[in-house]
């Protein structure tokens, strides 16, 4: 990870250096809203739809820095702290609680929660005073996984609500992302996008995250 924020900060450094020397226009803010994640494929057994990821809800704030490289198109760089991840879903899971006693069935649900430094480097293209489209590459690292159980047709008093990955999994995330905003004012200004992941993680598994939140510039 240390290289990859390396490079990064490599890249904002350059961003900087360049809109000084050409006496570009910088804007600082904040950003915060809401994430519906999950990750891709959706079924882990392709053939077999009972067991798959479902999309959850999640967070994310942090900071930007704006900078104008014309009249029509802008460079932002962000770091964002997000809480994100998906929902394991097992549906018809049997249970018997003896070998007299006849089976029984429940959905079983685990809560997966990804605490993520994200890292996207967008460009904006403004299409009028008002719209703008974006678009670039996200890095993110996991800095934190935790893993809960919600639903549960199998009794179990030794559960443990909320417990950390007891694996080795992959830290480093890196996909693209874009989307499109509103600017309400010179301000104020609200943006949607979609992150998908371009590296598989453990499992196989790629990043889909789907964001929706203000911006606020100083």
């Amino acid at each position: 990870m240390n290289k990859h924020l390396f490079l990064v900060t490599c890249l904002l450094l350059v961003f900087s250096y360049n809109a000084k020397a050409q006496n570009t226009e910088i804007t600082i803010g904040f950003k915060a809203g809401a994430n519906y994640s999950s990750y891709t494929p959706r079924y882990i057994f392709p053939n077999i739809k009972d067991i798959h990821y479902a999309r959850k809800v999640g967070f994310y704030i942090g900071g930007l820095v704006n900078f104008e490289i014309s009249n029509d198109f802008r460079v932002q760089p962000e770091l964002i702290f997000a809480l994100q991840g998906a929902k394991l879903v097992n549906k018809n899971l049997e249970f018997v609680e003896s070998e007299y006693s006849p089976p029984t069935y429940g959905d079983f649900e685990l809560n997966i929660n990804e605490s993520t430094i994200i890292l996207p480097i967008v460009a904006q293209y403004l299409i009028n005073d008002k719209f703008y489209l974006e678009g670039g590459p996200q890095f993110g690292y996991i800095v934190n996984r935790k893993e809960r159980i919600t639903k549960n047709p199998i009794p179990d008093d030794s559960e443990t609500p909320t417990e950390s990955a007891d694996f080795d999994y992959d830290k480093f995330d890196f996909g693209l992302t874009f989307g499109f905003g509103y600017n309400f004012s010179e301000k104020i200004s609200v943006n949607t996008r979609y992150f998908f992941g371009l590296i598989e993680r453990n499992y196989n598994i790629k990043s889909s995250v789907i964001s929706l939140g203000l911006e606020y510039k100083i």
